[in-house]
């Protein structure tokens, strides 16, 4: 097996009793079917050769195997399932995990939900190995053992026949491995940049109908559509020449055994010459059935190897190695000396400097581009500057626990990311312990509760998905309200009143002014009247301060 999906295996050994269960019910299963046919085809040879053989018995022990057979292979396909599932929900939270830390990449050009799509598909394509493939492969090798002492009882000649076969067919999935390698990466990268397409379609339809673009964005998918089906056609090619190898090597197989008992019939004898018809093919089966399940290694192996580069990214930002706990507020919100860049791009910060102290409202503006949402991200320590440093209350940001710096920083974006549900659960994913009173309280101070809000039905008005059935003002006002719930150190809005009317930019403003002497709050905006209630103003230009 190939090194990524090796490394992916030892995830097994966290479910080893089910798994354990999975080989011993396969094996059971194939052992048993192994039985009926070796049995019942001696039985039948016995009973035409001699006229005489012990049905009764016979067919009550064989009913018994029939039946253990039947239980045991619902009961190896329950556990089977049961394995493949937990093992890539155990797969599934890794991958997240690694995800949340080291996500948004800025040197990787890739998106984000592109990166998170594709992993999160991968890991459930590992269905058919932890559920079709691992345990069959080793129950296997116990079938093939069983099926050479029985051919060597019957008479040596019959391996001459099969094993040659067998091997042929275990071998087709590796001398097609890199072909199907290849393949299955082109098949993943083909449809995840469909995906990709159709979903900005979809979300864009109003823009592109209004701009009279929908047509040639149509005809970009039917492209993308076109190479996705080249790549599965070939693929479709690949896999048929292999089971027509397969189907051809069962047949030769076949064909090998009745050439032997031909040949060597006194030595066989009349009795045995049907059992060696089936244990020419018996092995065939269980390794034809691996062979066919293992077309998709070349898939498997290129999920595999996404999964292990996921598993393998580093931390957008790494763990605090010994957090520090935040003092008494008192020195605010710091960016010393900060540089940035995104990638090998210029720098979008400079040598930046300036202080939020508490109970101060500081406005960071400058023209498009110029590094106030750059320093926004720096702020909530979304990554660290390549040089200077930000802190908050002399504590340096690197320097502290995640879950410190989310409770002491919160961060109102332009365009808040709102979850379907009320607007009272919203409200509580910034503390989800928070009770009804501190979540009522926080509304209030974003004036959701106002009249002019718009929101007769208050905190149990119903938010769609993305804030669905909400306006800006009123996504803005949630957002607000969440950050408020915290009780942060620093308040940060990055933009948040610039689409807003003037009615939601003085509650909003209001808001701000409930936060007490103990908060910093960084205001980015451009509003006249937004910077005007602000203390004092930093402006930014080319990724420098100038005031």
């Amino acid at each position: 097996m190939s090194g990524p999906l090796r490394r992916l295996l030892p995830v097994i050994a966290e479910q080893r009793a089910t798994f354990g269960w999975t080989i011993a019910a396969n094996a059971v299963v194939q052992l048993g079917a192994l039985t009926i046919a070796v049995a019942g085809t001696w039985l039948a040879g016995r009973t035409a050769a001699t006229g005489a053989a012990p049905l009764a018995p016979a067919a009550v022990v064989l009913a018994g195997v029939a039946v253990l057979t039947a239980v045991m292979t619902w009961r190896e396909s329950w556990v089977s399932h049961d394995l493949a599932y937990r093992l890539i929900g155990a797969l599934r939270a890794r991958v997240f995990d690694r995800l949340r830390v080291s996500l948004p990449d800025r040197r990787a050009p890739r998106r984000s939900g592109d990166l998170a799509s594709v992993a999160f598909a991968d890991v459930d394509r590992l269905e058919w190995l932890y559920a079709h493939t691992a345990a069959q492969a080793l129950t296997s090798v116990v079938l093939v053992g069983a099926t050479t002492t029985l051919s060597l009882l019957v008479t040596p000649w019959l391996l001459l026949v099969w094993v040659p076969f067998v091997a042929v067919t275990a071998a087709l999935p590796w001398l097609f491995g890199r072909m199907g390698a290849r393949q299955g990466a082109e098949l993943t990268e083909a449809a995840a940049v469909l995906n990709a397409e159709l979903v900005d379609t979809v979300r864009g339809l109003d823009e592109l109908s209004a701009a009279g673009a929908l047509g040639r964005r149509t005809a970009a998918l039917d492209r993308h559509t076109d190479v996705l089906t080249a790549v599965q056609a070939r693929i479709g090619s690949r896999t048929g020449a292999e089971r027509a190898v397969t189907d051809a090597a069962l047949s030769l197989s076949a064909i090998g055994a009745l050439a032997v008992c031909a040949v060597n019939l006194d030595a066989v004898g009349r009795v045995l010459a049907p059992v060696a018809m089936v244990l020419a093919t018996a092995a065939l089966g269980p390794v034809a059935q691996i062979s066919d399940l293992l077309r998709n290694l070349g898939t498997l192996r290129a999920a595999g190897t996404r999964i292990v580069d996921v598993l393998d990214r580093r931390p957008a930002v790494p763990a605090a190695s010994a957090p520090r706990r935040l003092p008494d507020r008192a020195a605010g919100l710091v960016f010393d000396r900060v540089t940035f860049r995104y990638g090998d791009g210029p720098p979008a910060l400079r040598e930046v400097s300036f202080t939020v102290r508490p109970g101060e409202r500081v406005a960071l503006t400058g023209p498009s581009g110029a590094g106030k949402t750059t320093c926004a991200l720096l702020a909530v320590r979304m990554w660290d500057p390549d040089s200077g440093r930000v802190t908050l209350d002399g504590v340096d940001l690197a320097d502290l626990a995640d879950d410190d710096l989310r409770n002491a920083i919160s961060a109102v974006p332009q365009d808040p990311g709102l979850l379907a549900g009320t607007i009272a659960t919203n409200i509580r994913l910034g503390r989800p312990d928070a009770d009804d009173r501190d979540v009522e309280r926080a509304a209030r101070r974003a004036g959701i509760l106002d009249p002019g809000a718009g929101l007769p039905a208050g905190l149990d008005t119903a938010v769609g998905e993305s804030g669905a059935g909400l306006s800006g003002g009123q996504r803005a006002r949630v957002a607000v309200a969440r950050a408020l719930l915290v009780d942060p150190r620093v308040l940060i809005l990055d933009e948040a009143t610039a689409n807003l009317d003037a009615d939601a930019d003085e509650a909003i403003t209001a808001a701000l002014a409930s936060t007490g002497d103990d908060v910093a709050v960084l205001v980015i905006a451009h509003r006249p009247t937004t910077l005007a209630r602000c203390d004092r103003t930093v402006e930014l230009r080319d990724g420098r301060c100038v005031s």
